[in-house]
């Protein structure tokens, strides 16, 4: 048994079926989406960035973003299959893929799996639609590939908690408006269990961001500093002291999105060679 909705037929379940729902992607991709032959040359400056929104909000606006993501943040509620067919016919369409890795496939499956309720509903729906651009605050100068030896600082003062130090190497910073960001909150336990991980608005009193030039010209990575930055107690992810665990979980979205096993991802697959260690 089966019954017609606006978006196609629906089984038992409830669930379009996959390949239903491939060929009506089919169709939006052909009507919508400019070919990826025709698309603007790369570059790391603001306006690949602001193109990446345009057509992620299109592609949102179609119906076909966060496939995989829940309905009441923002998603489709889908099977990976369903992304899955997406992918394969989206192939050879210009699509936002600048804005897959690191803010829906890392940032928000993150946020989805050790977020608040609160945290899911406020800031889910914007990165699916577009709205949003995540970036991954982890690496500091002189720290190396330890990521628990950070030492940026967050202090808890009243209600809200305070960051000071720098992060370095976070991919298109300049174009983020909220970041992952491990903090040092406890110094006097072993350094795996005194972390805290908060989401950072990159525009908050405090942050600066500087664009670092490489050799080749290239400036998508970033230095971020931290001065005094206020942050309330509901920017938590997780909990106080177990951020850890909370960067162990947004390591493991990472890879999973490098190795072309992340449910999240839309389009082609994602090269980390071209981005470096903080995507």
């Amino acid at each position: 048994m089966s019954a017609t909705t606006s978006t196609g037929t629906t089984d038992v379940t409830g669930t379009e079926p996959v390949e239903e729902f491939r060929l009506r992607a089919r169709t939006w991709l052909a009507e919508n989406l400019p070919s990826a032959s025709d698309a603007p040359a790369g570059g790391n400056d603001d306006a690949v960035w602001q193109r990446a929104r345009v057509l992620q909000t299109q592609i949102y606006a179609g119906g076909f973003a966060g496939i995989c993501f829940p309905v009441e943040y923002g998603g489709l509620g889908l099977s990976p299959d369903h992304q899955r067919v997406f992918n394969e016919e989206a192939a050879g369409y210009e699509l936002p893929i600048a804005l897959n890795v690191p803010s829906v496939a890392i940032c928000a499956a993150t946020i989805l799996d050790l977020g608040t309720e609160d945290q899911k509903r406020q800031y889910l729906p914007g990165i699916i639609s577009g709205r949003d651009v995540w970036c991954q605050l982890l690496s500091e100068p002189g720290g190396g590939s330890d990521l628990a030896g950070v030492i940026t600082k967050s202090e808890q003062n009243g209600d809200d908690w305070v960051i000071n130090g720098s992060k370095v190497w976070s991919s298109a910073a300049y174009a983020a408006d909220y970041g992952l960001c491990l903090t040092r909150s406890n110094w006097d336990v072993p350094k795996h269990s005194g972390l805290t991980m908060f989401i950072l608005p990159l525009k908050a009193p405090g942050v600066t961001v500087h664009r670092i030039k490489l050799v080749n010209g290239a400036t998508e990575f970033c230095q971020v500093f931290f001065d005094d930055v206020r942050l309330p107690a509901k920017n938590v992810v997780g909990a106080v002291d177990e951020g850890w665990a909370a960067a162990s979980q947004q390591l493991f979205h990472e890879r999973n999105s490098m190795g072309g096993g992340s449910p999240y991802v839309s389009g082609p697959r994602f090269s980390k060679a071209a981005h470096g260690p903080d995507l």
